[in-house]
């Protein structure tokens, strides 16, 4: 009877143990799956940079990846285009995106509201819920043939999504976009496809991944230029040197062709221009080399920090791009240097003159801020030029509406960050490190 006792005691422990052990093969098999850490079933979509080819892509629409429903390795294309391009032929399973009514938006950071900025996170969550991503999803982004040799909307995405922090081995951008899919032969479609709307966002589990350190704000700007190059790179791309940039339109007030502009023209105190145009193959309009582009940017060896500029974040996020998910993939990750995305760019910091600045010939200049506001750049831009001395003089933009009254401190103009890092995340932010570009779990 004693035996027969001990056999069964015996038979429930061994149940018990195989249940614990089950369980924990299911708790690491959660905690390893995801954005944190993609399983082994997780390896189609990995690629030595974030810049892959339209072989890639192929593949992964081939294997039935994308926009398929669940599991590990499914596979978005975001098309960032005009609706008339898209409507016209696309990638098969790509779903449109608009640059600027889904990927900026009008925000108040430091004195005044700013135009052609990231994204808040309602609108994130708003976004990656219609396109169907979850947490075991690869991003790809294109843009149609007609405006590829445009690069931003290829890259504006990349950098949204890295700065509200998506780790970029789920981020890639199609080398080419559509015109290289094209070229390659594969075929186009006008299907639209019908998706599933998922419940993910972008602070799962109440954990905030937004890497506010891949981001320049308004502060962190001044501060970076004011602290100089001993250990920070300034690149503008909007041209390249000796060539000033500009004239900036106001990026609120547009209009077309363009008839305001922003108070003054000129590159950031130390900066440098490099135009964007000089990273892309212009007849393919694919990148160039590693070695091309690392040649071409050619990064100060002491730089710590690599700022991209441009006029409203568009064209930086290609320089950006350029460095943090290609050319400099390795070393970025590394932590041998980060790029730094500036997405207010000239369209911001053009504006930030005082009330009292003059042009040459004394006529008033435009400026808005208070007489000694902290916030004045003038004394931190090279090459300054105000735009009422140009022949014929430029119309100013008026934008006394947008000022905050009274204007923030330095310390307190951080807002659309601060809003970011809060943002739906009642336990806590993570701004730096391997680690901000997780959280995303696939349980």
């Amino acid at each position: 009877m004693s035996e027969k006792v001990m056999n069964k005691s015996r038979l429930i422990l061994f149940s018990l143990l195989g249940i614990l052990a089950m369980a924990a093969f299911a708790i690491w098999g959660c905690g390893t799956s995801g954005y944190d850490n993609p399983t082994t079933e997780a390896v189609t979509t990995k690629t030595a940079t974030a810049l892959i080819q339209a072989s890639d892509l192929k593949q992964w629409v081939d294997a039935g990846l994308v926009n398929k429903a669940g599991g590990y390795d499914r596979v978005v294309i975001m098309d960032v285009s005009s609706a008339p391009n898209y409507s016209t032929a696309h990638i098969p399973g790509a779903q449109y995106v608009s640059l600027t009514d889904d990927l900026t938006q009008s925000r108040v950071e430091g004195p005044m509201l700013t135009g052609s900025m990231v994204p808040e996170g309602a609108k994130m969550d708003a976004l990656i819920q219609k396109l169907g991503i979850d947490a075991n999803t690869t991003i790809v982004f294109t843009s149609s043939e007609a405006e590829v040799g445009s690069p931003w909307n290829l890259t504006r995405g990349y950098a949204t999504f890295r700065y509200w922090g998506f780790p970029k081995n789920r981020l890639k951008v199609l080398d080419g976009g559509n015109k290289a899919w094209k070229a390659a032969g594969f075929a186009m479609t006008t299907d639209i496809p019908t998706i599933a709307r998922s419940t993910y966002v972008v602070t799962p589990n109440n954990v905030n991944r937004v890497r506010t350190d891949l981001r320049a704000s308004l502060t962190d700007m001044i501060a970076a230029v004011t602290a100089g190059t001993a250990t920070n790179d300034f690149i503008d791309g909007r041209a390249s040197s000796p060539t000033v940039p500009g004239p900036t339109q106001d990026l609120i007030d547009l209009s077309t062709p363009p008839t305001k502009y922003v108070v003054f023209e000129g590159l950031v105190k130390g900066g440098r221009a490099y135009g964007y145009a000089n990273l892309i193959d212009a007849t393919t309009k694919q990148f160039k080399s590693i070695d091309a582009v690392k040649a071409g940017l050619n990064i100060s060896a002491t730089a710590k920090s690599v700022y991209t500029i441009c006029r409203a974040g568009n064209i930086a996020s290609t320089l950006f791009f350029a460095i943090d998910g290609y050319a400099y993939y390795n070393e970025v990750e590394t932590g041998a240097f980060k790029a730094v995305w500036y997405d207010g760019s000239w369209g911001q910091w053009g504006l930030l003159a005082s009330s009292n600045k003059v042009g040459s010939s004394t006529v008033n200049a435009g400026g808005k801020l208070a007489v000694g506001s902290v916030w004045d750049t003038t004394l931190l831009t090279d090459s300054i030029s105000y735009n009422v001395d140009a022949v014929p003089a430029r119309a100013i933009v008026t934008y006394n509406t947008r000022l905050s009254s009274p204007e923030p401190s330095l310390a307190d103009g951080n807002q659309l960050e601060k809003a970011d890092a809060a943002y739906r995340s009642p336990v806590t932010s993570s701004t730096g490190g391997a680690a901000a570009g997780g959280g995303g779990g696939g349980c």
